[in-house]
């Protein structure tokens, strides 16, 4: 009788530590997920800016209810874009650790501060989802708060389908994995789903094929963000059900960023491994550009202000309108900033390659500050502010002429073809020597161009702005 009474007494005692340990966790859990809602909204006013024009984007929590074990949610993520708002909420329930009930049930034993599933709420803004999803839960996600500042949320996108009102939409489904560490400030996530098509009308449609993403997140000390991402496509077919299709196989997206405090340092590429128009081959695509010291903060502010002129002239969105010096002394002095970091841009590579050859362009601008304060210096400075321009374009003669050929079907018809456009090109290729402004090395048409110092080089050769602009003029006659 005095074992089980001494047993009793343990396991109440136990059940208690554990109620007390379970409250205090699920009051952590809340602590950190309020945090983490604190610093993704911190996040996104670093990335877009804290306004810019119309365009925002918040996370809320509108409701939380905590339990002793568990605590039920409701989080609401707001797009604004113009008029246009969207709003999508997830109701979660949550069950709160150090061992959560659903995690032992799937034989996982570590530690969390709290384990949940959310679903999708039925909103106006996603009702067509639901409706796509045809009795399916078209989003849910499964989510693990771990101690140390360590989580993993796994997002499951159910198949959509629908048609109707001269549009078509289909989704194969899929599903996205983020892991979190260092404080929840990194990440590491990975997505795919198979398949994606729309379409207006009954024939006209752009379908993706196996879709994969990853993206990288670092946050140093300094709280400067890396964030390294990539998207590969295997297959994007645009098909107008008139011509062929247009299809391009092996499409990789990257883009590297590290964003500083307002400053922004980001290189984004394209690369196509195959374009092609039914059968005919067309050749590899490479796009890119970078930027350097870009003040997104300070250019938001730029097109906020912008947006504030056009309201007072009662100016419609895209609507034009006639600026006053007042304007233009007010929109100068957001231009300051945005200046004052010498920001710099390119576009670079862009290249389309087959077997006969390649035809690239590259375009650079390097900019520098003007005078704060003095509005008349400034406007004359603005002018000089373009510190330097780079542009190289080569072209190639066979590599164009082969892709015109296979354009227009290859075979005879093909070759008429390229033949017509030989000699429009090669007459175009003598009119820019004769100027000057292009040189021709083996079947390649060369043009560089450097400004710099007030002074402009072309292909080697140094002249005033006044005379190569000329040049340029008197080619366009």
């Amino acid at each position: 009788m005095k074992t089980t009474a001494v047993l009793a007494g343990s396991i109440l005692v136990a059940a208690a530590a554990y109620t007390g340990a379970a409250w205090y966790v699920g009051a952590e859990a809340e602590h950190t997920i309020r945090a983490a809602v604190e610093r993704a909204n911190q996040r996104i006013v670093k990335t877009i800016g804290p306004e810019v024009g119309s365009v925002g984007a918040t996370i809320s929590i509108d409701e939380y209810r905590r339990g002793v074990f568990s605590s039920e949610a409701r989080y609401t993520f707001v797009l604004q874009d113009g008029g246009e708002r969207t709003e999508v909420s997830l109701h979660d329930h949550m069950q709160h650790g150090p061992f959560p009930f659903g995690l032992l049930s799937q034989g996982v034993l570590a530690p969390q501060l709290a384990w949940s599933r959310s679903q999708l709420v039925d909103t106006e803004s996603v009702k067509r989802w639901f409706d796509a999803a045809r009795g399916s839960m078209p989003l849910e996600a499964e989510t693990r708060i771990g101690f140390g500042g360590k989580g993993m949320t796994e997002w499951r996108f159910a198949p959509l389908q629908w048609v109707g009102d001269g549009e078509q939409f289909a989704f194969s489904g899929g599903q996205v994995r983020v892991d979190f560490s260092n404080d929840f400030r990194d990440s590491d996530a990975k997505g795919r789903f198979e398949a994606i098509t729309l379409g207006e009308g009954d024939a006209e449609t752009v379908t993706l094929k196996n879709v994969d993403i990853q993206s990288n997140t670092r946050t140093a000390a300094d709280d400067s963000v890396k964030v390294d991402s990539g998207l590969t496509i295997a297959a994007l077919v645009a098909d107008t059900g008139v011509s062929e299709p247009l299809v391009l196989e092996g499409v990789s997206v990257s883009l590297q960023s590290t964003q500083k405090e307002a400053l922004l340092d980001a290189v984004l590429r394209y690369d196509v491994k195959r374009l092609r128009v039914g059968e005919a081959d067309l050749g590899s695509i490479t796009m890119g550009g970078e930027v350097e010291r870009f003040n997104f903060e300070a250019f938001s502010n730029l097109i906020t202000e912008y947006d504030a002129i056009a309201a007072e002239h009662g100016a419609q969105e895209g609507e034009d309108f006639d600026l006053t010096p007042a304007d233009e002394t007010r929109l100068l002095a957001r231009v300051v900033p945005i200046l004052a970091s010498s920001p710099e841009f390119a576009l670079q590579p862009v290249s389309w390659r087959n077997e006969e050859g390649e035809t690239s362009l590259s375009l650079s601008l390097a900019l520098q500050p003007i005078p704060e304060g003095d509005t008349r210096a400034q406007e004359e400075a603005l002018a000089d502010s373009l510190r330097e321009v780079r542009l190289e374009i080569a072209l190639s003669r066979p590599m164009l002429l082969q892709a015109i050929s296979r354009a227009a079907g290859g075979g005879e018809e093909g070759q008429e073809f390229a033949m017509f456009a030989a000699l429009i090109l090669d007459s175009y290729i003598a009119q820019l020597e004769e100027q000057g402004l292009v040189r021709v090395e083996d079947e390649r048409s060369v043009m560089s161009v450097l400004y710099q110092n007030g002074e402009v080089n072309l292909n080697g050769q140094t002249m005033p702005v006044d005379e190569f602009l000329y040049l340029v003029s008197a080619f366009s006659l």
